[in-house]
């Protein structure tokens, strides 16, 4: 959703092209609004759109890397939409799009990197954030994250922990190694 127009989109991934559709409210339906045919790489791997403000259409985030620990900044990869693509732009170049696993924009200028046992909390330019804590950092890899109002889930295979945006402490645990978790809904 894009926070500056409330315009909705839909990403969907086909073989042979990405599709970008826009919520239509009168019909109550999401309708094509645009169709990039270019061959995406299989497994097509992190498709995530970013806002930004200003332009009409989202960019693809197709991944991210950076440091695991604070204070550097965390590099985006992005399609720019409006510009359109070509099939050279949708395959990156061997060693990207880099190492982390989720990317979710939660507000204008907030973004979560979720990267394999820590989530990043930086700006649209991949800086980290003055309001909020700069990483959460978990004991175990995390398989999925999901955002709440004032914390994150992070799910693993025994389990799941939240963590406060805030202050990075421990707000919920539930681990039980005698048990296989999945988390339904989830990205993947």
């Amino acid at each position: 959703r894009n926070p500056h127009t409330g315009s909705t989109f839909l990403l969907a991934a086909l073989p042979a092209s990405l599709l970008l559709l826009q919520w239509y409210e009168p019909l109550q339906k999401f309708l094509l609004l645009k169709n990039f045919s270019s061959p995406l790489p299989s497994p097509a791997g992190m498709l995530e759109p970013l806002v930004l403000d200003g332009k009409e259409l989202p960019q693809v985030c197709v991944g991210a890397e950076g440091p695991e620990g604070p204070g550097c900044r965390v590099l985006f990869h992005v399609l720019p939409l409006e510009a359109g693509l070509t099939p050279d732009i949708l395959i990156p170049p061997e060693g990207f799009p880099g190492s982390a696993q989720q990317v979710i924009q939660v507000d204008r200028d907030t973004v979560l990197v979720c990267f394999d046992r820590c989530v990043r909390i930086v700006n649209l330019l991949g800086e980290p954030t003055a309001t909020l804590a700069p990483v959460l950092t978990f004991d175990f890899p995390i398989e999925t994250v999901v955002c709440l109002q004032d914390s994150v889930l992070a799910f693993w295979s025994h389990g799941m922990q939240g963590r406060s945006l805030d202050t990075n402490e421990v707000t919920q645990e539930i681990t039980d190694e005698t048990r296989i978790f999945r988390v339904l809904g989830a990205h993947r």
